[in-house]
């Protein structure tokens, strides 16, 4: 099955929205950004599509680092 993808990410001061690699939309915000990717995704879920949305986070906004593998972890099971 086809997947339709939102990709979300900052080039030159302003926040995309890729759809199908070829369409763009520009906002000023993040957050704009994002809930307009996540609102066209839904609409497109509802008719039965199956749909991502990908947000490349900007290089500004820094990373979380990995956890240490020394580190004890809790089992989600």
């Amino acid at each position: 099955m086809h997947t339709d993808r939102f990709v979300v990410f900052k080039f030159q001061g302003e926040w995309l929205v890729t759809y199908a690699d070829r369409q763009q939309t520009a906002f000023a915000t993040r957050q704009d950004a994002e809930r307009s990717a996540f609102d066209a995704a839904d609409i497109l879920a509802s008719s039965g599509h199956a749909v991502s949305v990908l947000i490349i986070p900007d290089e500004a906004e820094g990373t979380t680092p990995m956890p240490d593998k020394s580190e004890q972890r809790t089992s989600l099971n």
